[in-house]
């Protein structure tokens, strides 16, 4: 009976925020009200206020991360990593989860963007005009891990820069149907090639 009372006592940390409890326990002060005023609009707040969704995102084999804030727009820019990057339901994502949990600590947030790397280049070329290696070793890393989960292999044989990319592939045709699809997103890909 102390062990019921004791945990009644506490609140939840652990509450999903796409559901309506997600929206009432952050508002109430998610973390058991440590904060006395107004949460500081920096990179570093932004990012631990996204733990609370990333246990979500990591179970459908994706993530996010803070790319950057501005501070004086109120503007999040988000890198959806993973399964999250090339997932059709992103946009619900975005909105439903990460934007929603941001807006409840943030009444004054601006836009919530989610920045595409591909176009980026992170560190590379800052606007590509073809198919580079880079661009599909930065794909494959972040959807590798979930490839080998489900059992399969994959490792690049070739890139060219007209748009074809081989890939050595082993695991199953719905896995292999995955893959191509993400890599078919990136930018400047035409066809891709299964050698076994």
């Amino acid at each position: 009976l102390r062990h019921y009372q004791k945990k009644k006592a506490e609140p939840e940390l652990v509450i999903s925020p796409f559901s309506s409890a997600g929206a009432a326990a952050a508002s109430e002060g998610g973390e058991g009200g440590e904060e006395a005023g107004p949460l500081v609009f920096n990179k570093e707040t932004v990012d631990k206020i996204l733990d609370e969704v990333r246990p979500y995102l990591i179970q459908d084999g994706g993530n996010v991360s803070v790319q950057r804030v501005e501070e004086e727009t109120k503007n999040v820019y988000l890198i959806l990593e993973g399964a999250c990057g090339s997932c059709p339901s992103s946009t619900v994502t975005m909105q439903m989860g990460i934007e929603r949990i941001l807006r409840e600590n943030f009444s004054d947030l601006g836009e919530v963007v989610a920045v595409d790397t591909s176009l980026d280049g992170e560190g590379g070329d800052a606007n590509p005009t073809e198919l580079t290696l880079r661009a599909v070793e930065e794909e494959l890393s972040r959807i590798k891990p979930a490839i080998l989960a489900m059992g399969g292999a994959v490792e690049i044989v070739s890139v060219d820069p007209i748009g074809v990319v081989e890939l050595q592939f082993r695991g199953s045709n719905k896995v292999q149907q995955g893959l191509e699809l993400a890599i078919r997103d990136i930018k400047f890909v035409k066809h891709v090639k299964f050698i076994s």
